[in-house]
C-alpha cells in the first residue's frame, strides 16, 4: 500500500499533460481489465482508474513501491501480499494495504525516471490472472510507458519551440530597424513594426507583396545570384509623393547550402545622421576638448584644468548658471585617472534640508522611520574609486558644512544612525553661482570649509565676458538642431549676429542654445532672421533700439573695464581706496578684485 507524504512544489512532465496521462490510463484499463495508477516523481498520483482515480492528487511517500521503483529504475512484480513481501517492510500501512499482486514499470524521460505506471490486483482471481501473464502484462506496461514518454517529448518540444517563436517574434518586432523576409521568388513573407511605421504600410498590405512594389531598384535576382551579404547599401523608398531613403542590409536565408530567401533590415538616413551626431556629441561633450570656446580666456582655463586633472586636488568651480559648471567637473573627471569611476553629481539646494544629510551620507537600518531595510549608501559612497561633484554648495546647510570639512579632513564618513566609520576613496569637485566670499562675511558659509574646498579655484566667466566664442557656439548649436529636427538652415543674418553679440545672455551658454534651439524649431527659411528670435530677445532690443543698429558696440566686459578704470583713477589704488571704488559701482570688494584681475588691470599704472 502506498503511504501519504507532502507534494514538491515543482509541476511535473506527468502534471503538466495529465489529461493525456488519464487518457492511457483509461485506455489500459479498458484492455487489460486492471486498475491502473500512473504516478509521477514527486509521489503524487496523476492519473488513475477504480480506487486510484479517486485518489488523484493525493502524494505518497518514498518508502512506497512507487518511490522504491523510481530510485532503482527498473520493472518490478509483486508477486505477494504486502505482509510477506521485504519490498513492504518499511511501510507503516502494509497492515491494511489490500494489493495481493502488482506490476509496475517505470516512465523514462532523458534516461531520468519520471514517474511510474502501474497494475494492481485486489483478489485471489486477479492475482491469479496477473502472474500468470506476468510476461506479457510487464512487456505491455514497458511499451507503454515508452508510448508515454515520446508523447510528453514531442509536448515538451512543440512548448519549447512555441515559446522561442514568441520570444524571437517579441525581438524582431522590438528592433528599431525596418525588417523585411522575402522568399526566393521576392515576395514578402514576413515584416516587422519598425518595418510598418517606416514605410506607412500594414502588415496585412504587405503580405504576399513583391518587394519591388515597395523598392523599385531592389534586384532580387542578383543578390540570390551571389548568396552574399551586402551592408550599408542606399534603397530609395517613395511613398506617394515623398521619397524616403534607407541604409539596407540585405542577408542571404540559406538551407542545405541553397538560397531560399533574403532578410532586408533598413535604417533611415535620417535618423543615422542624428544618432550620429549625438553619438559624437556625447563623445565629446565630456572632455576639455570638446568644450567649445577659442577666447583666450576659455583656452588659458581648459589648458590649466588639463593640467591638475591628473591630480587629487579638491577644486572649486565658481560662475553664474548656464556657464557649465558640471559640463567642466565632468571633463575634469573624464581626463584624470578616475575616469573608469563613477562620477556622481548631487544639487545641494534642490534636496530638501531634511534629506540631503543622508542622500550625501547614506543612512543605516533603522535610522529614522521609513528608512529602508539593510540601509543605502549615499552619493560618498557610490562616487568611491571617482568623483563627487557638489553642484550648488552655498545651498548646503551650516550643520552639514562641518560634517562635509570632516570628510575633507579625515577621508571617511559616518552614515545617519551609523557607528562605524568607512573610508572613502573620492575626488571632490564644488561648484555654486553665489559669492562664497560674501557669504562667509554673512556667517552664512564656513571659511574653513570654503579654504578647504578652493585648493584649485576656476572662475567660469560668463558668455557676455567672452563674445569672442559667441559665434562659434552659435553654428555649433545650429548644426545640433538641424541634425536633432531635420532642418538644412544655413545659418544666420548679419542682423541676428549682431543683436546676439549685443545681447546680454544673462543666462549665459544655456539661454544661448534655447534660442537657437526656438529659432531653428520656427524657422520657415533656409536662413535665420530677426522673426525667428524669441520674444525675450526681440523685447530686449525694442528696449534698446541703438544696441543692434551701431556698426561696433562695446561689450559689457569692456563696459565694465572703462568704468572700472575710471573709479580706480578717481579714488586711487591703495586698499582703501579700492573698497570705496567698489562701493561707488555697487560691487562687493571680492567681485571688485576678481574683475580686476580678469580684465587684466595694472592698478600701478591708474594711480
Amino acid at each position: 500500500m502506498l503511504e501519504l507524504s507532502e507534494s514538491s512544489s515543482k509541476m511535473s512532465e506527468l502534471k503538466l499533460n495529465q489529461t493525456y496521462v488519464q487518457q492511457i490510463a483509461e485506455a489500459i484499463a479498458a484492455v487489460i481489465e486492471f486498475e491502473v495508477a500512473i504516478i509521477d516523481r514527486n509521489m503524487e498520483v496523476i492519473a488513475g482508474t477504480g480506487k486510484y482515480q479517486s485518489e488523484i492528487g493525493l502524494v505518497y511517500g518514498k518508502e512506497s513501491i512507487t518511490g522504491q521503483i523510481i530510485d532503482n529504475c527498473s520493472n518490478f512484480i509483486l508477486d505477494d501480499e504486502p505482509l510477506k513481501h521485504y519490498i513492504c517492510k518499511d511501510c507503516n500501512q502494509k497492515i491494511v494495504c489490500k494489493v495481493k499482486a502488482a506490476i509496475l514499470s517505470p516512465i523514462i524521460l532523458n534516461e531520468n525516471v519520471i514517474g511510474t505506471i502501474s497494475i494492481f490486483a485486489f483478489d485471489e482471481e486477479e492475482k491469479k490472472l496477473l502472474l500468470a501473464n506476468r510476461g506479457k502484462f510487464e512487456d505491455f506496461l514497458t511499451k507503454i510507458a515508452a508510448l508515454t514518454s515520446s508523447k510528453i517529448d514531442v509536448n515538451e518540444m512543440n512548448g519549447r519551440l512555441s515559446l522561442m517563436a514568441n520570444q524571437f517574434s517579441a525581438v524582431i518586432h522590438s528592433i528599431v530597424e525596418g525588417i523585411i523576409a522575402i522568399d526566393h521568388d521576392g515576395y514578402i513573407t514576413h515584416i516587422n513594426k519598425s518595418a510598418e511605421k517606416l514605410l506607412h504600410i500594414s502588415t496585412r498590405q504587405s503580405y504576399g507583396q513583391h518587394i519591388n512594389d515597395i523598392f523599385p531598384e531592389f534586384s532580387v535576382p542578383k543578390v540570390l545570384k551571389f548568396g552574399q551579404q551586402y551592408a550599408e547599401q542606399e534603397i530609395r523608398y517613395r511613398n506617394k509623393e515623398e521619397f524616403s531613403h534607407f541604409i539596407s542590409t540585405i542577408t542571404p536565408i540559406k538551407k542545405d547550402q541553397k538560397i531560399i530567401g533574403l532578410v532586408i533590415s533598413f535604417r533611415s538616413i535620417g535618423e543615422m545622421r542624428k544618432l550620429a551626431g549625438r553619438l559624437i556629441r556625447e563623445e565629446r561633450k565630456y572632455s576639455l576638448d570638446g568644450i567649445l570656446g577659442t577666447s583666450n580666456t576659455m583656452t588659458a582655463l581648459k589648458q590649466k584644468m588639463q593640467l591638475v586633472a591628473a591630480t587629487d586636488s579638491t577644486i572649486l568651480i565658481t560662475g553664474e548658471s548656464g556657464t557649465g559648471k558640471e559640463l567642466f567637473a565632468r571633463a575634469i573627471h573624464e581626463e584624470s585617472p578616475r575616469k573608469n569611476g563613477p562620477f556622481i553629481a548631487i544639487n545641494c539646494g534642490a534636496i530638501p534640508e531634511t534629506l540631503l544629510e543622508s542622500e550625501l551620507f547614506g543612512y543605516e537600518e533603522g535610522a529614522f522611520t521609513g528608512a529602508s531595510r539593510g540601509g543605502k549608501p549615499g552619493k560618498f559612497e557610490q562616487a568611491n574609486g571617482g568623483t563627487i561633484f557638489l553642484d550648488e554648495i552655498g545651498d548646503m546647510p551650516m550643520h552639514l558644512q562641518v560634517k562635509l570639512l570632516r570628510v575633507l579632513q579625515e577621508v571617511k564618513i559616518e552614515r545617519v544612525g551609523g557607528v562605524k566609520p568607512i573610508w572613502i576613496d573620492v575626488r571632490i569637485i564644488a561648484a555654486t553661482n553665489r559669492n562664497l566670499e560674501e557669504m562667509i562675511e554673512e556667517k552664512q558659509f564656513r571659511s574653513d570649509l570654503f579654504y578647504r574646498l578652493s585648493v584649485i579655484p576656476f572662475y567660469i566667466p560668463p558668455l557676455r565676458e567672452r563674445k569672442e566664442d559667441l559665434i562659434l557656439l552659435l553654428h555649433h548649436f545650429l548644426d545640433k538642431y538641424n541634425v536633432i529636427l531635420g532642418k538644412q538652415i544655413m545659418g544666420f543674418t548679419q542682423e541676428v549676429q549682431r543683436k546676439m553679440l549685443a545681447y546680454p545672455w544673462m543666462g549665459n551658454v544655456r539661454e544661448l542654445e534655447n534660442a537657437v534651439e526656438y529659432a531653428v524649431n520656427i524657422a520657415t527659411k533656409n536662413v535665420i532672421d530677426s522673426s525667428f528670435l524669441s520674444s525675450r530677445v526681440n523685447e530686449y532690443f525694442k528696449n534698446n533700439p541703438g544696441l543692434s543698429t551701431g556698426e561696433t558696440q562695446p561689450t559689457i566686459a569692456e563696459l565694465e573695464k572703462k568704468a572700472i578704470e575710471a573709479a580706480l583713477k578717481r579714488f586711487g589704488s591703495s586698499r582703501q581706496a579700492k573698497e570705496k571704488a567698489a562701493d561707488s559701482l555697487g560691487m562687493s570688494r571680492s567681485t571688485f578684485y576678481r574683475k580686476i584681475k580678469t580684465l587684466g588691470l595694472n592698478t600701478k599704472v591708474l594711480k
